[in-house]
């Protein structure tokens, strides 16, 4: 938790996310484009939850993301910004 009560932001394991997709799978750039969203200033939920859908689409990370997804500390997070309206 950060001082100011909202939770904590979840990063995904990026790197794994990267290597397992290789630098010539088409999908590489969501990686860079949720990191970038959860980094941001103000996550939107429904590009966080875009992006984790395309990349749950894709066999070699399907298992990963949705490890990071399904935890409940990530959807407690999602579930708090969506509240929030942020």
């Amino acid at each position: 938790m950060h001082d100011d009560g909202a939770p904590a932001v979840p990063h995904p394991p990026y790197d794994e996310l990267r290597a397992a997709l290789g630098d010539q799978h088409e999908a590489a750039p969501s990686v860079d484009a949720l990191q970038a969203e959860l980094e941001g200033p103000k996550p939107d939920a429904q590009a966080v939850t875009a992006h984790a859908s395309r990349l749950r689409g894709i066999p070699v990370v399907e298992a990963r993301i949705a490890n990071w997804w399904d935890d409940p500390a990530t959807q407690t997070w999602v579930k708090a910004i969506t509240d929030a309206g942020l």
